[in-house]
Parts: C-alpha cells; sequence; structure tokens
C-alpha cells in the first residue's frame, strides 16, 4: 500500500486496520509544538499589539487536539531618585486551555498576541506587564495579564522598619500582599496569577547583602510559580547584572542585554544613593505555546493525553 492509498484513514474506524497492514502505532506524549515569543525582548505594550501578533495561525490538518498556553509579560521594576531602592515587578500570570474534536479542527485558524517588554521605569512605581492573548473558535476571553509593577522607596535598605525581615513587599502601604496581589489570567481550564516581587532586607544595614526577590510564572519551571534570589549589588543603578544572572539563558552571564530571558519574570527596581536618577528594569516580555496532535485513538476513559500517535 502506498502513502495515497493511506490518505484519509486515520479515523478511529479505520486506524486499527491501517496500522495492521502498514506499520505500529509510535508512543509520543508531547505531540507537536509551536512557540511564539517577543524576537528581540525590546519595546512596549503599546507596539506589543500592532508588532507581536500573529494574524492567522492555522490549525494543521489531521489535528483533533490542542493546548493553548499563555504567559503574560513581567512587570518592570520601580526607578529610583535621591536614596530610593524597592522590591521587583511581578510576574506574568498563566493559563491554559485545552480545546478537543470536534470544538478544535483543521484549518481552523487563530489570532496570537504575545506580550512584549515593557518601557523602563522612571517612576518609583513601575510598570505594569504587557497582556498576552489568543483569539479563534471556541476560545473566550483567553489571556495573561502582565506582572504587577515593582516599587521603591526611600531609605528602604536602611529604615529599621524593614530590616531583618525576609519578605519585605509594603503590603497595605503602596506595595503588595504576597498572599492576595498577583496578575490575574482568564477563559482557561487552569489559570494561575502572577506572583508579586519582594526584597530581603539583612540585619546589618549593608546594603550589598539586600536581595531582590524577583518572581517568575507558573508553568515553566513549577506549577506554582517561584522566586529567582539575587544580590541587589549595593547601589548598582538599574540593576542589569542583577537581571541577567538572574534569568535563563543567560544564567551568570551579564551580557544579555535586555534580551529574552525566561518569559513573564518581574525585573528588578533601581537603586540610587546621593548621586542622578535610574531606571527601574523593562519587565520581560510573555510566551504562547500551542501543543496539538491526533488523537483518534481513545481508551474507555480518556485519550490518554495524545499518547497513541498515529503519523498521517
Amino acid at each position: 500500500m502506498n502513502l495515497r492509498d493511506l490518505l484519509g484513514r486515520e479515523f478511529a474506524s479505520t486506524i486499527d486496520q491501517t496500522v495492521a497492514e502498514n506499520t505500529s502505532l509510535e508512543r509520543n506524549h508531547e505531540g507537536r509544538v509551536f512557540l511564539f515569543h517577543p524576537y528581540c525582548n525590546q519595546g512596549n505594550c503599546d507596539n506589543s499589539y500592532r508588532n507581536y501578533c500573529i494574524q492567522y495561525w492555522c490549525v494543521p490538518c489531521g489535528t483533533t487536539q490542542a493546548t493553548f498556553e499563555l504567559w503574560g509579560g513581567g512587570g518592570s521594576g520601580g526607578g529610583a531618585c535621591c536614596c530610593q531602592q524597592g522590591i521587583p515587578g511581578g510576574a506574568g500570570a498563566y493559563v491554559r486551555k485545552t480545546l478537543e474534536y470536534p470544538l478544535i479542527q483543521g484549518g481552523w485558524c487563530y489570532q496570537l498576541c504575545v506580550a512584549s517588554t515593557t518601557c523602563c521605569s522612571r517612576c518609583c512605581c513601575g510598570i505594569k506587564g504587557c497582556k498576552t492573548w489568543v483569539g479563534g473558535c471556541n476560545l473566550s476571553n483567553l489571556c495573561a495579564d502582565g506582572g504587577l509593577p515593582g516599587k521603591t522607596c526611600c531609605w528602604a535598605f536602611w529604615n529599621s522598619t524593614y530590616r531583618c525581615q525576609d519578605k519585605v513587599s509594603w503590603g497595605g502601604c503602596g506595595g503588595w500582599d504576597l498572599h492576595s496581589d498577583g496578575s490575574c489570567s482568564y477563559g482557561g481550564d487552569c489559570m494561575m496569577k502572577g506572583k508579586p516581587g519582594f526584597m530581603y532586607n539583612a540585619c546589618d544595614g549593608n546594603n550589598c547583602w539586600a536581595k531582590g526577590m524577583m518572581p517568575y510564572p507558573a508553568g515553566l519551571i513549577s506549577n506554582m510559580g517561584g522566586h529567582i534570589t539575587q544580590n541587589y549589588q549595593g547601589n548598582a543603578c538599574i540593576h542589569e547584572y542583577m537581571y541577567c544572572t538572574g534569568t535563563t539563558p543567560w544564567a551568570y552571564n551579564i551580557n544579555c542585554n535586555g534580551g529574552p530571558g525566561l518569559p513573564g519574570v518581574g525585573s528588578p527596581s533601581a537603586t540610587a544613593c546621593g548621586g542622578g536618577c535610574c531606571y527601574g528594569w523593562r519587565g520581560g516580555g510573555g510566551l504562547i505555546r500551542i501543543t496539538y496532535c491526533s488523537c483518534w485513538l481513545k481508551s474507555e476513559t480518556s485519550n490518554e493525553d495524545c499518547a497513541w500517535y498515529y503519523f498521517n
């Protein structure tokens, strides 16, 4: 039997016969994956929706299940003047949505818009991260908001109120509550908030020991998201070293130049002491991941998450 004879025979009613005559099923847990991320990780939210969109992403023929995963962009750090220091921006939200045939079919097209970075922030209150969203058949308001903005305050590293505290976020005082605040997502089967950033302040008043907890979103390293711990490097102004060493693929590399590190990570706030003003580092971009496959073979209880995949 040649390839032409196999066309159209991937359906459940004929797959057993087709496999018996030609080959065996190949086990494939993940299906095929499409990734869409900001190509240069520079810009701002406004041009993201013009320059970081795909108008038509069309479902490949034979697809019977697709999972859309979205990450919002990270919030920027706050800017600093005089003697200000502060907390990093928040992580972008995460959302996941799975569609199965007949709610998704080959040839249907979807619009994808991925979050770019924010601008750098001069204000002590940073900039909220950019939004990621997908639109199309059988999706309703599928989007992931950008992370909460960072914030700086005067004498934050030396104020006795914040000294010897392992989680300083200024909750209820212009900052964020680590338990209830966060960026939101919508329209999915699984929706996880993006966590706010916070800082740790040492007991001896030496700002070289102050640490920023830069949050990363859910769905990448862990199901719930978490924080990357990095030293503030004293009065290092915009803290490009802190951002670059704290995100992959530039781990322990200070030459990332603001490139696309880990999606949706909140960025460090600036520090200043007696000199000029410094900008808060721009919030990182987002990500869209689409996993799709043919799942005509089903067990009595489930489709085994596309574990049995027949190449058609």
